[in-house]
């Protein structure tokens, strides 16, 4: 595996998966096939001692959160440290991306996309125990916290991205700790709805 992504959903990972499909990867993203990334990290992991076992054949996991309540899915490897830190163990060269947005902005674009916030809210997730999650503050707090530690626990792993997918040299810096160049950049899957408060 090249590469991962550690950072949150409605953070760029579309963008992150469109770019790097369009740039020659293979890209798994939330479903591989039926199956959800997540589950199959976790079934690797548990089941091969090796959370890749089941995803050989891919390059980068986008987006290996999936969280859908009522059909009992709800799997976050990408916030778990243990994990995390099992993979670098395995994986030295696997690029970890944390995909960089505000808080708020995260926040709130969770509270626009579909049921998100209520998904969010029925679920244990690790740093967001079931019942929290329904308010903004609450989202914004779970997305700092999680920066906060990753950053602690890799900053200095040569192997670790901190990427502001809105900064102009996003794709350079990407295209840099990949070693390929990134044909395609833009943004992917906006969210439709207006931000809060727009008129």
């Amino acid at each position: 595996m090249r590469a991962i992504v550690v950072g949150f959903p409605k953070a760029g990972t579309t963008t992150l998966q469109t770019a790097l499909t369009a740039s020659g990867l293979r890209c798994g993203h939330w479903l591989r096939g039926a199956r959800p990334i997540g589950k199959l990290v976790y079934d690797g992991w548990f089941e091969r001692d090796d959370p890749f076992a089941y995803l050989k054949d891919l390059d980068v996991l986008t987006q290996m959160d999936v969280c859908l309540p009522l059909l009992r899915l709800n799997h976050w490897p990408n916030l778990d440290i243990p994990l995390l830190l099992a993979i670098r163990h395995r994986y030295p060269s696997c690029v970890f991306i944390l995909n960089a947005r505000p808080p708020e902005r995260i926040a709130d674009s969770m509270g626009r996309w579909r049921s998100m916030r209520w998904r969010l809210g029925s679920a244990s997730i690790p740093g967001l125990p079931r019942g929290r999650g329904y308010r903004a503050a609450e989202l914004e707090r779970w997305a700092a916290a999680h920066y906060a530690a990753i950053r602690h626990v890799f900053a200095s792993d040569p192997a670790f991205l901190d990427l502001d997918i809105a900064h102009p040299e996003a794709p350079a810096r990407l295209g840099a700790a990949l070693g390929i160049d990134i044909r395609w950049w833009g943004v992917a899957n906006a969210n439709a709805r207006r931000p809060a408060g727009a008129g």
